[in-house]
């Protein structure tokens, strides 16, 4: 009688495993990348091109910023590598890389553009 009881005990076990498994897969959510594009004054840059190129399809995301120098990029693949960075009246930020390994799915990258 306790093996039996065992057994679905067992059983019940596995299955909620296994739904707790596929309910984790299920989830799986989109990556973000936010920030402020500005000046080595902290001051936001309006008008600003932020670009993301993705480095598995080759294709680019351009973002242009409002008065307040944000960006905001949504639904990208968390199981793609992508390279953001910002222009501005011809000078560039730094170049950042965000990895498919990197597990982080929100990121807020501010971007500093060193003006002429």
């Amino acid at each position: 009688m306790f093996a039996k009881g065992h057994r679905s005990l067992r059983i019940a076990l596995l299955a909620g495993a296994a739904t707790f498994a596929l309910g984790a897969h299920a989830q799986a959510t989109e990556r973000t990348i936010t920030g402020t594009v500005m000046d080595r004054q902290r001051e936001p840059l309006a008008g600003a091109v932020v670009q993301v190129h993705s480095e598995s399809t080759l294709s680019v995301i351009s973002y242009i910023t409002g008065r307040n120098g944000y960006y905001i990029f949504k639904h990208l693949s968390p199981d793609d590598s992508y390279q953001v960075f910002a222009t501005y009246r011809g000078s560039r930020s730094r170049r950042f890389r965000l990895s498919r390994f990197d597990s982080r799915l929100n990121r807020n990258l501010p971007l500093i553009i060193k003006l002429h």
